[in-house]
């Protein structure tokens, strides 16, 4: 049996395509398997470039750490520290002519050898006072940030504001862990 020359051409179109559609069964899921492969390889050169940028620059964080720790104040175990930190908060807002209204402190809480307390506080004064008391609670030797600030106008007074803050307290303790209800008089020591 003779093919005619358009039969001939049909089974080569159909031959050609079967070859195209088992080689793409073949070859597709090996191509996307190459592409994550190059994905994860770009991936992995980022990481480790960022991994050695932070090794080189081990000497800055040891530097920020070691300031850090210069302004960390550390307590005995079973002192209590709360008064020191309200005092240092009320003579910091006396000195900038910020009245502080409601202070009320919350538990301390425990993060492997830190301690951290947090004491939320209403405040009265213009703008000017505010940054002096933001500026000056910085320079303190004690760590004490400010999160969560809050400012809006007074009503009725002329550039007069009020507010909402919560400052962060961060120190250690030495010794054992605090037991409640004890509590002692001593100055925190520093690093």
């Amino acid at each position: 049996m003779r093919l005619s020359s358009r039969e001939a051409t049909l089974s080569w179109v159909v031959g050609l395509l079967i070859l195209l559609g088992l080689t793409y069964w073949v070859v597709a899921p090996r191509v996307r398997i190459w592409m994550e492969i190059v994905e994860n390889r770009k991936q992995m050169v980022d990481r480790i470039a960022l991994m050695e940028h932070l090794v080189q620059s081990q000497g800055q964080w040891d530097s920020r750490l070691n300031a850090v720790k210069t302004r960390l104040a550390k307590y005995s175990a079973g002192q209590d520290v709360t008064a020191d930190y309200l005092k240092i908060l009320e003579r910091v807002a006396k000195d900038n002519h910020v009245n502080l209204g409601r202070r009320q402190p919350k538990k301390e809480k425990r993060h492997g050898n830190l301690y951290e307390l947090a004491i939320d506080c209403s405040w009265e004064g213009d703008l000017e006072a505010l940054v002096r008391f933001l500026f000056a609670l910085e320079q303190e030797t004690v760590t004490m940030d400010v999160e969560r600030l809050t400012v809006s106008m007074k009503p009725g007074g002329k550039d007069q504001m009020r507010g909402n803050f919560t400052v962060m307290c961060i120190y250690s303790r030495s010794g054992n862990p605090p037991s409640e209800g004890k509590s002692a008089g001593s100055k925190p020591e520093r690093f």
